[in-house]
């Protein structure tokens, strides 16, 4: 029986969660900023330097703004699974049609702008770091050139990390199964039970090196980049912002011949370039690694809290938001494995609105699977603009601007013109006839056969035969196939190629993201839920639907390895080899397949007479699984 009252939708179930993860990342953050608080406040004082209630809690509070617009990016542009592009250049045009790149580049250039300003205000007086030099009693003010470095040093790390983000796609949350896609169901969970702390341990080194090496590279490569490109227009920028804040600045104020680079200055870019960077890469860590953990809260499913947890549940699996579907799979998945009260459940739900709970279950997830068909299926056939262009149409004619046929017979001669109009129309055919039956004439051939005559002996007295064989259409068509082949293999021509994995992802599982792991939990559900039917479904209505499974993840299997194997492959994807066919996401999705028709052969295999499976299923299902007679 269903439990009383209204199911709550899952998504708001799963904000909470969300919240939780949130909050959790960002504690982490601040925990780092707190360090980093410390570390540029200076020693002044033994106590006041780490006390939270003074200025090291102050400017805690300043630096987590930085984060924390990272964080708004990440839940903005949060996502599952891969972009689902055939090629860089394609994703790169997906990217500028929307607003994720100037979202990503608001976020790390006010992040990092915030970072220089609570950095230099956080400076003691002899950093000379002030942003006007007061000088004497008698001199004016004048500009002081090294924050402006500084800052414009703190804007290019805020292009480049955007790049790098929206390049790695630093959206993508990726969850245990997407790191070992190939894994059995025990190392699935063996990567599920990897505390937070252990994740931070394990990948904080590879951050650690990545960001030193990056931070080196630009204090060392920052001043000439600065001194030839940024360096006046930075000038002038400060310049007339100073004087917009009625500094008393000279209007003949100049740049000196020699930049402000002294060895403290790039030192203090060092420094500070390492402490933003890893700001900004230990909060997208944590980030991740918190918007990674299982759907559960307290260790039960987040649907347990509310009171119909199998009408939320289905809510979510029947969901338009990716997110929410996404989750929703998720925890079908870890219940069909890990939650037995909770299967049984599922199954005693039968007099809910719509169905019973295992019907509505399934259909959602073989709706999931077929989707892979369905796909395959639109991209095998002709498009409907190439079936409208290949079926006849009625052709509209021109306006006729002549006179209609002569209807009169054609072996006889025709009557001597009289008027003027017939007089044009003899002389006009008498000359079209002269053309066609001498086309070699001087006005059938552009070209008459003697100076065809000069024009080859000057072409053989000129060009030597290898010349002449050079200038051939195939020969240089030949040249440009391979020139445009050597452009493809270097590293210019990697965003253009379309290689046959993206191919495939983009085709086969969805777009725009992949929804490769949404497919796998369809399958795992059914199967484990299928298994656990035997023991805990006291009415029997999973067994009814088995062949139904069977027959679908048969189709699928099939449908999926001859597309790999007929899928022709693009032109551009000059480095692809037949053992590239099963590409990786491929490769899963057929294991997860044949595993599941495995596992429910010897379940179900012993009656399947009784519940429907024909013979020719079982033989294509034992084929597949690899499993004897």
């Amino acid at each position: 029986m269903s439990a009383p009252g209204r199911a709550r939708p899952y998504r708001e179930l799963l904000t909470p969660s969300l919240h939780r993860r949130f909050t959790r990342a960002a504690g982490v953050s601040l925990l780092l900023c707190y360090v980093q608080a410390i570390i540029i406040g200076g020693q002044s004082s033994l106590i006041w330097s780490w006390f939270p209630l003074g200025k090291a809690g102050i400017r805690t509070l300043l630096l987590f703004l930085c984060p924390l617009l990272v964080f708004v990016l990440r839940v903005a542009l949060l996502h599952f699974g891969d972009r689902s592009t055939t090629s860089p250049i394609q994703t790169a045009r997906r990217y500028c049609r929307g607003t994720a790149v100037l979202e990503a580049l608001f976020c790390y250039v006010a992040s990092a702008w915030l970072f220089t300003q609570i950095y230099i205000w956080s400076m003691p007086s002899g950093a000379n770091l002030d942003w006007i030099i007061q000088g004497r009693s008698w001199e004016r003010q004048r500009l002081n050139e090294r924050p402006i470095y500084l800052r414009s040093l703190y804007l290019g790390l805020g292009l480049l990390q955007t790049a790098l983000h929206l390049y790695f796609d630093y959206d993508k949350v990726r969850r245990p199964l997407d790191s070992s896609p190939s894994a059995s169901l025990s190392e699935t969970q063996t990567l599920v039970a990897i505390t937070p702390l252990e994740q931070f341990k394990s990948r904080l080194p590879s951050i650690l090196r990545e960001i030193g090496i990056i931070s080196l590279s630009l204090s060392i490569v920052g001043p000439i980049i600065y001194g030839f490109t940024v360096r006046r227009l930075a000038w002038q920028t400060s310049l007339a912002w100073a004087r917009f804040l009625r500094y008393d600045i000279p209007h003949a104020a100049e740049l000196s011949m020699i930049p402000p680079y002294h060895i403290t200055l790039i030192f203090r870019s060092l420094v500070s370039g390492f402490l933003l960077l890893l700001l900004w890469r230990v909060s997208n860590l944590a980030f991740d690694i918190y918007a990674a953990q299982e759907p559960l809260k307290r260790g039960q499913p987040i649907s347990q809290d509310s009171k119909d947890p199998n009408g939320a549940l289905i809510n979510g699996l029947q969901s338009k938001k990716s997110l929410v579907k996404t989750f929703a799979f998720w925890e079908l998945s870890q219940i069909s494995r890990n939650f037995p009260a909770r299967r049984v459940v599922i199954f005693k739900d039968i007099d809910r609105l719509g169905g019973p709970t295992w019907s509505q279950i399934s259909t959602e997830c073989l709706r999931t699977i077929q989707a892979v068909n369905a796909r395959i299926a639109e991209h095998s056939q002709p498009s409907a603009q190439q079936q409208t262009r290949s079926r006849p149409q009625d052709i509209q004619s021109l306006p006729r601007i002549g006179a209609p046929l002569k209807e009169e017979p054609v072996f006889m001669n025709p009557p001597p013109p009289t008027t003027r109009r017939e007089m044009v129309e003899a002389k006009v055919g008498s000359f079209a006839k002269s053309i066609g039956n001498n086309p070699v004439s001087s006005y059938g051939s552009p070209i008459n056969p003697k100076t065809q005559q000069y024009l080859e002996a000057a072409r053989n007295k000129l060009l030597s035969p290898a010349q002449q064989q050079a200038i051939t259409p195939a020969h240089v068509q030949s040249q440009f196939n391979t020139y445009m082949t050597r452009f493809l293999q270097s590293w210019l021509g990697r965003p253009f190629r379309q290689t046959f994995a993206r191919r495939v992802q983009s085709i086969a599982f969805g777009q725009p993201f992949s929804e490769l792991a949404l497919i796998v939990d369809a399958v795992e559900s059914l199967t484990s839920l299928a298994n656990a039917s035997i023991k805990e479904d006291d009415y029997g209505k999973v067994a009814k639907d088995v062949a139904s499974l069977i027959r679908t993840f048969i189709v699928t299997y099939q449908s999926l390895e001859q597309f790999t194997a007929t899928l022709p492959v693009h032109w551009t994807d000059v480095e692809f080899s037949d053992d590239q066919r099963r590409t990786q996401d491929v490769l899963t999705l057929l294991s997860a397949l044949r595993n599941g028709l495995r596992e429910l052969l010897d379940a179900f295999g012993g009656f399947s007479a009784e519940i429907g499976i024909e013979a020719k299923d079982i033989r294509v299902a034992k084929a597949i699984a690899g499993t004897s007679d």
